[in-house]
């Protein structure tokens, strides 16, 4: 009898572990920003909020009075994006973005922006790095041409942590670096975006696809034969909720001063 209630006793602690799993994990999937405060301390009149739209953890649309990105899904992922600026309240389609994957992984993206047309695909390398080849198409001839250039990402457990391009034009290269903290991305749980590859969603976001969050990205000199360009860097610090996703994100330039601030609410 003890040896039966012991077992019964086991089965349900393992039953009510196994539920407290899953119903955590399932609470982790919900954790999605769904307003951005961009605040502007030397300009407040330039602040705006920005309102992200989901079906379950499929992002639908982002709105802000400036913008609108409408998203389509196949599956699991990210297919299109649609952008519109606001333009005296109507909305006016400047530029078409469409994702198309092979083995689970980004292969190709088309985008046509203002009536111009680009193509970027990409490649894995042996040592885990992904080249990045761009195609431009010439509305006059109606032919697709290879840059000569190449970009080359390279990644950290999942963060994109080198981006280097070498244009292929008047030996221009420019090398950019990304560090890190910790702590959740706030878009982490967002169906899809972690196969973007460094794709600058929103405009402006370069790691939205990373796990973590940039605290710092640096472009080093840009070299063009034997001009060299003053390197820049931005720096960014977060305050964090209890499961470590930022509730705000301060961005300052070289010289420390804050060029923006961005509120997160979930």
């Amino acid at each position: 009898m003890k040896k039966h209630l012991c077992y019964c006793c086991t089965i349900i602690f393992l039953s009510l572990f196994s539920c407290t799993t899953e119903e955590y994990a399932a609470s982790e999937n919900r954790i999605l920003p769904k307003v951005l405060k961009t605040i502007y301390p030397d300009n407040p009149s330039g602040n705006f909020e920005t309102t992200i739209f989901y079906d379950e953890n499929r992002i639908v649309k982002v709105s802000n009075k400036f913008e609108k990105i409408d998203y389509s899904y196949n599956g699991n992922f990210i297919s299109s994006e649609v952008k519109y600026n606001i333009i005296n309240g109507e909305e006016v389609k400047y530029s078409e973005t469409f994702y198309e994957y092979e083995n689970e992984s980004l292969k190709t993206v088309s985008t046509i922006m203002n009536g111009e047309r680009t193509r970027f695909v990409y490649s894995k390398n042996d040592d885990g790095s992904v080249n990045m080849e761009t195609y431009i198409f010439d509305t006059e001839t109606k032919k697709e041409s290879k840059n000569p250039g190449l970009s080359v990402l390279t990644f950290n457990n999942g963060n994109l942590i080198n981006l280097v391009s070498n244009w292929g034009y008047n030996d221009v290269i420019t090398c950019s670096r990304f560090q890190y903290d910790g702590q959740h991305n706030a878009f982490k749980n967002v169906l899809g975006f972690k196969l973007l590859l460094g794709q600058n969603i929103f405009g402006s976001e370069v790691n939205i696809s990373s796990p973590n969050n940039l605290t710092r990205h640096t472009d080093s000199p840009i070299v063009s034969g034997n001009i060299v360009f003053e390197p820049c860097a931005n720096t960014m610090t977060y305050e964090y909720n209890k499961k470590g996703y930022p509730t705000r994100q301060t961005i300052y330039d070289y010289t420390g001063r804050i060029i923006n601030i961005t509120e997160y609410i979930y």
